[in-house]
């Protein structure tokens, strides 16, 4: 699956949280998030934006791409045959950082488990959650 097509299916399937979706499918949609964020933060630094003004602009921009980047993050880990929960595994890491001031260390550990179950391969054929994604 290319770039386009990729942004294409996740944009149809805003909030469609069942299902599968191949590797290639989820990891192009992260990059199209991080350079979204990436030029837009560029382009309100340059402007001279305030941090207010920032942080204000940084929801506003998170509104069209949170609810798909959730969704195809829960169908990539159902591809793999976990839960589509498991990406809640970043509230305690979360939650350490802003109470506890000690949440970097499971940030990492977060991060890593994190890249370790989205870079795994598909399970093959039909698994509990659907038919095997097209590549």
């Amino acid at each position: 699956m290319g770039f386009a097509e990729s942004l294409k299916t996740c944009f149809e399937k805003y909030f469609k949280f069942d299902g599968r979706a191949s590797k290639s499918e989820f990891w192009y949609f992260f990059l199209f998030c991080f350079a979204y964020l990436l030029v837009a933060g560029f382009l309100l630094g340059f402007g001279g934006a305030s941090d207010a003004t920032l942080d204000g602009a940084t929801l506003v921009l998170l509104i069209p791409i949170f609810i798909p980047s959730i969704a195809v993050a829960a169908r990539r880990l159902h591809d793999i045959n976990q839960s589509g929960w498991m990406q809640c595994i970043f509230i305690p890491g979360f939650m350490a950082d802003e109470f506890l001031g000690t949440g970097f260390v499971i940030y990492i550990l977060t991060l890593g488990l994190w890249a370790f179950w989205f870079s795994q391969a598909g399970k093959k054929g039909k698994n509990r959650f659907g038919a095997q994604p097209r590549k």
